[in-house]
């Protein structure tokens, strides 16, 4: 037997994925009020009060656990497109192009309806996250596919991240009005900024090269995981070694901020690689089903959370039993909102419902 063959073969689809979109969308759905409750509760506690602070945004400059929840999604979207790209890497990718941007709208349009009632005044938000998920992605894929070669993406998002340097430095300031992400935002997107979407396109290319890699690496699963984390941690001191010069700072998506939650996502991703594609003979581990769940219908778990009122549907369901532990009544309620949430996706998910999981594809 050669070497080529004693390497297992990887699964078609990487779990680790959805267990690791699972968890950061945990958070979204009320994983951070959680830890927030218990930290007030218990002030003494070091590790909650820690805890608690990774769970808020960074003033400006900086970098907090709860700065990467929405980049670490976008790098995942990436690396799911290493799998549903791959259909359209034939003689033409006029179908490629077609799905990703039909996609991008779709999610600006649902963007809308989380934002608010469709005015169609000069007040109403047109920016949202679902928008910048789906056209972040969309450039990403848009420019993976006229690339193909993972050499020649990894340039076109290095492009990115340098001409938006460049930029900064020249045209822009770090101040909150001097960002060249936001100029976009400010001159065709009413509303409160995301300004982000160029960059997120390079962080959500580094996702493809991420996933591209796990699908077609020889090495052995040590070693790839190994390989994986080190890269990212090489990633992330880079823009700790730079943040002097040049800021971390989610708000504007500097280059830096960019360069480090790559660092984070990819050391993440190998870990879960490692804990759910690669253990117990490469079946998913069964601690990561309830992420799993939450995962593969992260699109239907936003628009639960962000449309219907599930607060006030979980004090009508859990109170009673609430108001039978009163020191420990809103924890109750806080635990209780995520069952209750969870439930409703894993109904959904075994309906095997297909436009939930359009996000995520």
């Amino acid at each position: 037997m050669n070497a080529a063959s004693s390497v297992p073969t990887r699964s078609p689809r990487l779990h680790s994925l959805d267990a690791l979109r699972g968890l950061d969308m945990l958070i979204i759905l009320g994983l951070d009020a959680l830890i927030l409750l218990l930290a007030s509760k218990n002030p003494e506690n070091g590790f909650l009060q820690e805890a608690a602070r990774q769970m808020t945004h960074a003033r400006w400059e900086g970098l907090h656990l709860y700065d990467l929840v929405f980049p670490v999604f976008v790098f995942i979207s990436g690396a799911s497109m290493s799998f549903s790209l791959a259909k359209y890497t034939g003689t033409s990718i006029a179908p490629g192009l077609f799905h990703l941007w039909k996609r991008a709208f779709g999610l600006a349009f649902l963007g809308l309806l989380v934002n608010g009632t469709l005015t169609w005044t000069e007040s109403m938000r047109y920016a949202s996250v679902l928008g910048l998920i789906g056209f972040s992605c969309a450039i990403a894929g848009t420019c993976i596919l006229l690339c193909r070669r993972t050499g020649a993406v990894a340039s076109a998002a290095g492009f990115i991240l340098v001409l938006i340097t460049l930029l900064q430095f020249t045209c822009g300031n770090f101040t909150p009005d001097g960002s060249v992400n936001s100029w976009v935002d400010r001159h065709w997107l009413p509303g409160r900024l995301h300004g982000g979407v160029v960059s997120a396109s390079a962080l959500c290319m580094g996702g493809w090269i991420a996933g591209k890699f796990l699908k077609e690496s020889r090495l052995p699963p040590m070693r790839l995981c190994t390989a994986m984390a080190g890269a990212g941690l090489l990633l992330f001191c880079t823009a700790r070694m730079l943040d002097g010069t040049y800021p971390i700072i989610k708000s504007m998506w500097t280059g830096t901020f960019v360069l480090a939650a790559a660092g984070i996502s990819l050391t993440f991703l190998s870990l879960f690689h490692l804990a759910v594609d690669v253990w117990n003979e490469g079946k998913w581990a069964q601690w990561a089903f309830p992420l799993r769940v939450i995962g593969i219908n992260a699109l239907a778990a936003y628009l639960i959370h962000s449309l219907l009122n599930v607060h006030e549907l979980n004090r009508r369901i859990f109170s009673g039993m609430a108001d039978l532990f009163p020191p420990f009544q809103p924890v109750f309620l806080a635990v209780s909102l995520l069952l209750l949430q969870w439930l409703a996706l894993l109904f959904l998910d075994r309906r095997r419902l297909p436009f939930i999981k359009k996000a995520v594809k």
